[in-house]
C-alpha cells in the first residue's frame, strides 16, 4: 500500500515523532523512506532581505545535522533511509517533491520549529495537506510519559 514514504524533518519534536511513525509504517509495509530537509529561503528573506553567506551556511549545516540524526534513528530501527536537502520554501519543496516523484505517503509533523513563519505565512503542514497529490499523515509530538 505504501511503498515509498517521504518524511520532512526540521529538527522539531513533531518531525521526530513523524519519523518514528514512518518507521513503524515502513516495517509493516516494507516501505522505503526518504528524509527531506529544506534550507528555508523564506526565513532568510524575512530575516534580512540580503542574507550573508554564513547564515545560508548555518541553515544548511542545520539541515545536514537534522538528516544525520534522522538517518541514525532509522538505521537503529533497521531501516535504510535516503536523504535529500533542498533549498526554497519548505511548503513548495515538500509538495513538489511528493507530487513529482514516486512517493505515495508523506508523514509530517503537526507543526515545526518556526512559529513566526507560521503566523506570517501559514502552516507548512496545512499547505502540504491541501496541495499534495499523495496521502498525508499528520503526526503530533509524543507525550513525554509515553
Amino acid at each position: 500500500m505504501f511503498s515509498h514514504i517521504l518524511v520532512p524533518l526540521d529538527g522539531s519534536d513533531n518531525s521526530k515523532s513523524a519519523l518514528k511513525v514512518a518507521i513503524k509504517i515502513s516495517r509493516y509495509f516494507g516501505s522505503t523512506i526518504t528524509l527531506i530537509s529544506v534550507v528555508d529561503q523564506t526565513r532568510m528573506t524575512l530575516a534580512a532581505g540580503n542574507v550573508p553567506m554564513d547564515i545560508q551556511s548555518e541553515l544548511r549545516s542545520h539541515s545536514v545535522e537534522v538528516l544525520k540524526e534522522g538517518k541514525e534513528m532509522a538505521e537503529e530501527a533497521g531501516i535504510d533511509a535516503k536523504t535529500i536537502i533542498e533549498n526554497g520554501s519548505p511548503k513548495s519543496v515538500i509538495v513538489d517533491t511528493a507530487n513529482h516523484n514516486d512517493y505515495d505517503l508523506v508523514v509530517i509533523g503537526k507543526s515545526g520549529v518556526d512559529a513566526l513563519n507560521r503566523l506570517l505565512i501559514g502552516s507548512t503542514t496545512a499547505y502540504v495537506v491541501r496541495r499534495a497529490n499523495v496521502q498525508v499523515l499528520v503526526v503530533n509530538a509524543e507525550e513525554e510519559n509515553e
